[in-house]
């Protein structure tokens, strides 16, 4: 901070969309000493100010030459007003994780809708192609390819309508923190995993850009990465679930059979007495 001004020095790899809008979301360190939590602070600069350049216009493995779209920016002395505080300074992070939250389920609910696209190409498909003289779909690999994608993207439906439910429930995302990390590492591999059987099913067609399958698989590997890596979220769920559990205090697990039946021999010395 430098009077009413805050001086902004830094680079932003990966600023989605960026060349496109006239001011971007900014989150810097304002307060190095503090906690981790709250070391960051989140502004508004608008894109016509001194000092921000663009290094490069990166393209997705999908986006054609010159196309890109995750802006590469460098920001040298840029200056913007004291009142461009979004938020509360130090609150970058808080604000940035609520941002999140609705997002992550936003993209498990357009990945629901993704993979039953898929699954009904997919169910089409083996209906109508015939080879060796039947119908794909009387093959039992087929079948066992319908069974499994039935029963992940029901699961996964089911899981995201629950996070969804404790959303309105708690009205607080750092309660159902966990809950938002499960679907989003569970997220990729429903993507994936449904899209290749799908692709597979399909055969030579399926590798055309005639189907969607390729831009499909591109976006499983893309909510990946996206709103946090998918290493970092099972972390995250790992840790909110040991929170509600604890360790035993002896030498032996609590559930250890000699322990058990010693337990029970005491709390049923009488019955076991008459015997």
């Amino acid at each position: 901070l430098d009077g009413d001004e805050w001086v902004i020095n830094g680079e932003k790899w990966f600023s989605s969309n960026a060349r496109f809008a006239s001011f971007l979301i900014v989150v810097a360190v304002t307060d190095p000493d503090a906690s981790p939590y709250r070391q960051q602070s989140m502004f508004i600069v608008p894109t016509d100010t001194p000092g921000i350049r663009f290094i490069r216009h990166v393209e997705l493995i999908d986006e054609d030459a010159g196309q890109g779209t995750e802006g590469y920016i460098a920001y040298e002395n840029v200056r913007v007003p004291r009142t461009n505080l979004l938020g509360a300074q130090g609150g970058g992070f808080e604000v940035a994780q609520v941002r999140l939250g609705g997002g992550r389920i936003h993209h498990a609910m357009r990945t629901v809708g993704l993979v039953k696209w898929a699954f009904d190409m997919m169910c089409e498909r083996v209906l109508s192609r015939f080879t060796q003289g039947e119908i794909l779909a009387r093959k039992q690999l087929v079948q066992e390819a319908i069974a499994d994608t039935w029963i992940q993207i029901e699961q996964f439906r089911l899981l995201v309508l629950r996070t969804a439910w404790l959303i309105d429930e708690r009205q607080d995302y750092r309660q159902v923190r966990g809950d938002i990390a499960a679907i989003k590492a569970a997220m990729p591999k429903v993507m994936l995993d449904v899209t290749s059987r799908a692709l597979q099913l399909h055969g030579s067609l399926g590798l055309t850009k005639e189907m969607p399958f390729f831009d499909m698989l591109v976006a499983g590997y893309t909510v990946g990465l996206a709103d946090g890596p998918t290493e970092v979220h099972k972390v995250t769920l790992a840790r909110e679930v040991l929170k509600r559990h604890k360790p035993t205090d002896g030498l032996f697990p609590t559930n250890h059979l000699i322990a058990l039946e010693e337990q029970a021999r005491e709390r049923y010395a009488d019955v076991l007495a008459d015997l």
